[in-house]
């Protein structure tokens, strides 16, 4: 199955989760202004035992996404495949030196 997306729609990203019985999650620790934040969609009973994963509220979760300019990319079937991508300038750990390319230059 090809892969959907990118996208950045709060709806879709939570139909796709509720679909594949998934959560939003971030890896711990995570320190907001020295080192970007790692989000995730896993299985419950993956995050349940792990001291490192905390699972998030969908508000948290999206605040987050948004606040570091991610979008989600995903297999519409049953692999349960997806990832987070930073793919926006608007995150706060890029620098000015790191723009993003001008395929139009």
């Amino acid at each position: 199955m090809p892969i959907v997306g990118p996208t950045t729609d709060h709806s879709e990203i939570r139909y796709w989760a509720k679909k594949h019985q998934a959560v939003p999650a971030e890896i711990l620790p995570q320190i907001m202004n020295h080192e970007p934040m790692v989000l995730r969609m896993m299985l419950p009973q993956m995050a349940a035992d792990r001291k490192d994963i905390r699972v998030l509220t969908w508000e948290e979760f999206f605040a987050k996404f948004d606040l570091l300019g991610l979008t989600f990319v995903y297999e519409d079937n049953n692999s349960g495949y997806n990832e987070l991508l930073q793919i926006d300038s608007r995150n706060p750990y890029r620098s000015s030196l790191d723009q993003p390319i001008d395929p139009h230059n």
